[in-house]
């Protein structure tokens, strides 16, 4: 992996932007967060959040306040499989060599991952089962159910 800076714009401060951003900082990343819903981004920490940015991640303008051309990766992280894949392909229109992610929301959504400005996708109920799976048919005890926040 190829990192330039070490730093990360997540759009969606959620559950899983939450979590995210804070593993991220827990890894040495300088974490940026959009989040369109105030209260939401009210919500989130500021440590280890670097910086929260209200707004809709898919506008150009608040994008960039974001200043994506310091950053490694944008990962799409709200719960609408569409915005994400948006955020995703507005970073690479920026900045052509910047890592995606896009979080899915739904079963059956995994062809996004062909796409060009798509780098990677995760979808959380696959990795929740995933996850409880292994704990269920074997003995593995792992740090999947973490601190809650």
């Amino acid at each position: 992996m190829n990192v330039k800076n070490r730093r990360a714009i997540l759009v969606g401060g959620g559950r899983v932007g939450r979590r995210t951003a804070v593993q991220l900082a827990d890894s040495g990343y300088i974490v940026t967060i959009i989040e369109r819903d105030e209260t939401s981004a009210e919500a989130i920490p500021s440590h280890p959040v670097g910086r929260v940015i209200v707004g809709d991640g898919t506008d150009v303008e608040v994008f960039q306040e974001a200043t994506p051309t310091t950053a490694d990766v944008v990962a799409g992280l709200t719960n609408d499989t569409e915005t994400n894949l948006a955020v995703s392909e507005l970073a690479t229109e920026l900045v052509a060599d910047i890592r995606t992610l896009v979080r899915i929301a739904n079963d059956g959504e995994e062809q996004y991952a062909h796409l060009a400005h798509v780098d990677n996708i995760v979808y959380p109920a696959a990795a929740g089962a995933n996850v409880a799976t292994k704990q269920i048919v074997g003995d593995e005890r792992s740090e999947a159910t973490p601190e809650i926040m």
